[in-house]
């Protein structure tokens, strides 16, 4: 249904779970730069802001204003707000306060051309827009998480974080519990 293998995502609570898990999975270093968009849901920022704290990198934010023109003008925007040094960007899929759907597909492209990891919080996409995560993996994202509960209808507490399988083995979940 969301174009995943069963070997390819766990789940979880939530998105921001996913989102956690994987920057808290993660090495930074001091010259890397975590990147996001002014669309950002504030619970992903401050996480981003601690995860590149902790490590000494920086955080830096893409203004989007909005009207937007053309979803080229928005994948524009964000290509041109990276930066040699950013290591890894995190791009809402749709976002939370205006439901705007990013053109994932030319990030995406643009990204993997520029060596630049991608997160896509997947918050609101799933039972909203056709999703297959595998193809944006093949596409350049690195790790998808996404909300059952919101489109899905899926009880609160049903979310998933996919992972390429080249990076699976780095991220770790936030809890230990009974089974690892």
């Amino acid at each position: 249904w969301l174009g995943m293998r069963a070997d390819d995502f766990g789940l979880v609570t939530n998105a921001t779970e996913g989102v956690n898990a994987v920057l808290r999975s993660l090495e930074f270093r001091p010259d890397d730069e975590l990147a996001a968009t002014s669309h950002v849901y504030n619970a992903v920022r401050q996480s981003m802001r601690y995860a590149a704290g902790r490590a000494g990198a920086s955080y830096h934010e893409i203004d989007v204003p909005l009207p937007v023109r053309s979803a080229g003008e928005v994948a524009e925007m964000v290509l041109r707000g990276l930066t040699p040094r950013t290591r890894l960007l995190v791009i809402d899929h749709v976002t939370s306060p205006t439901g705007l759907v990013f053109p994932l597909e030319a990030i995406l492209r643009g990204c993997a051309s520029r060596g630049v990891e991608v997160l896509v919080d997947g918050a609101h996409a799933p039972g909203m827009l056709p999703l297959d995560v595998q193809a944006l993996g093949d596409l350049g994202a690195t790790y998808y998480a996404g909300n059952l509960h919101k489109w899905a209808c899926a009880p609160k507490g049903a979310g998933f974080l996919w992972v390429t399988p080249r990076r699976q083995a780095d991220v770790r979940p936030l809890i230990i519990s009974h089974n690892l």
